[in-house]
């Protein structure tokens, strides 16, 4: 399970690190691909796998289906990391995700996801609120 929240640069190259815990987790290969809230998705192989064999199926025939095929596929990416635990991140996602020289990465479940620091503050903003996490939680059953 990916917890915890990083913050890492990007360098020169286009390069990121993930915390150790996270790439361990990822030895079986991962993909990265642009997410719906201008951030980026990092899924462990198989969960792509799975994902991909979803969006496959849907209907040719349906706009709005192809418009999710490319959203999912247009920008996908395989995550190769160097000797260094390091990874490059395509221009096409960087420039989707509106990251610079600075990200912060997100350990959600099942899944990473990066952000550009102020995109994510934005996002994080309605918790602000008193009992904005309550309301939202309330909203599915979370109990345990």
């Amino acid at each position: 399970m990916f917890i915890g929240t990083f913050e890492h640069n990007i360098d020169e190259k286009s390069r990121i690190t993930l915390p150790v815990k996270f790439r361990e987790q990822l030895s079986d290969g991962a993909y990265i691909i642009g997410g719906f809230d201008r951030n980026l998705i990092i899924l462990p192989s198989a969960k792509f796998d799975a994902l991909a064999k979803k969006v496959n199926a849907l209907s040719l025939g349906d706009p709005e289906a192809r418009d999710l095929q490319r959203r999912i596929f247009e920008h996908a990416s395989e995550v190769e990391f160097d000797k260094s635990g390091r990874f490059i991140l395509p221009t096409t996602l960087r420039k989707l995700a509106q990251l610079e020289n600075e990200v912060t990465v997100v350990g959600t479940g099942e899944k990473i996801e990066i952000w550009s620091p102020s995109l994510l503050a934005e996002k994080d903003a309605r918790f602000d609120e008193p009992n904005a996490a309550a309301e939202l939680a309330s909203k599915y059953d979370l109990s345990f």
